[in-house]
C-alpha cells in the first residue's frame, strides 16, 4: 500500500469515527442514496475524459465555506492523481459577486497562495470591512508584499484594481453564474462531482459527509469512464 493510499484509508477511517460519534454511524457506513445524500444533475456538465473533476462551489462570505476550506484542502492532498479539484465562487448577491471577483483577480494575478486563506481569515476572524474593489485591492497588495509569490503578475494596489475591471474577470463572473444554474446550486459550500452529481452539507449531513459522498461518487465515475475490456 503506497503512502497516498494509506493516507486516504486513514482519513476515511477518521471521518467514519467522527460521524459515528455524532450519532451518524448508519450514514457513515452507507450506502449513499441518490436524492438524499446527493443529487444527479439533469444535464451533465462536460469534464475531461481522463480525470475526475471535483468542483467546490463556495464563497468567501460563507462561514461554512471558511470552516470547510482546510478540510477540503486536506482531503485533496490525499486523493489519487486522476482527481482534479477546482473552485467556482458563487455570485448570489452583490457581496458574493464582489468576493467572486476577488477570487478571479487573485487567480489572474497568480497570487492565490498568498490571498486565498488570508481573505477567509480577514473576513471571518479579523472582521475586516472588505466591501469594495479598492479595499480588496489594497488588502491583496499588502498580502503579496508580506508573502511574495513567484510568478505573480500583480504587486501593487493599482495592478489589482486594474485586474478587477478587466474583461477576463467579468467573463469569469458570467461563467460562474452560468455554472451555478447548470449545477442547480442554491447554497454553499457544495461539491459537484465530475459534472454529474451535486452534494452539500445539508444532503450529506456534515462537511465530513460531503467528502465521504465525494469519495464514493469519484469511484463511481471512475468505473463509468473506464474503457470497456
Amino acid at each position: 500500500m503506497g503512502p497516498r493510499t494509506l493516507g486516504r484509508t486513514v482519513r476515511r477511517t477518521l471521518l467514519g469515527v467522527a460521524l459515528a460519534a455524532a450519532g451518524s454511524l448508519a450514514f457513515a457506513e452507507g450506502p449513499f442514496e441518490e436524492g438524499t445524500h446527493y443529487h444527479r444533475l439533469p444535464v451533465p456538465v462536460a469534464t475531461a475524459e481522463d480525470t475526475v473533476t471535483v468542483t467546490e462551489f463556495f464563497s468567501y462570505a460563507c462561514g461554512h465555506c471558511f470552516q470547510f476550506d482546510p478540510e477540503l484542502e486536506h482531503w485533496a492532498e490525499g486523493t489519487a492523481e486522476d482527481v482534479v479539484l477546482e473552485r467556482v465562487p458563487a455570485a448570489f448577491s452583490p457581496l458574493y459577486e464582489l468576493l467572486a471577483e476577488a477570487y478571479y483577480v487573485a487567480r489572474a494575478c497568480k497570487v492565490l497562495p498568498a490571498t486565498h486563506t488570508s481573505l477567509f481569515r480577514a473576513l471571518h476572524l479579523e472582521r475586516q470591512p472588505l466591501r469594495s474593489q479598492e479595499a480588496i485591492a489594497r488588502f491583496f497588495a499588502e498580502k503579496v508584499e508580506e508573502t511574495p509569490v513567484a510568478g505573480a503578475s500583480c504587486a501593487t494596489e493599482e495592478d489589482f484594481l486594474k485586474t478587477f475591471k478587466s474583461f477576463g474577470v467579468r467573463s469569469a463572473i458570467n461563467q460562474s453564474k452560468s455554472r451555478a444554474k447548470a449545477y442547480q446550486a442554491r447554497g454553499v459550500p457544495a461539491l459537484i462531482i465530475d459534472g454529474a452529481f451535486r452534494t452539500d452539507g445539508q444532503s450529506a449531513g456534515s462537511n465530513e459527509g460531503m467528502l465521504q459522498v465525494a469519495d464514493a461518487l469519484i469511484e463511481q465515475r471512475r468505473s463509468e469512464k473506464a474503457p470497456a475490456p
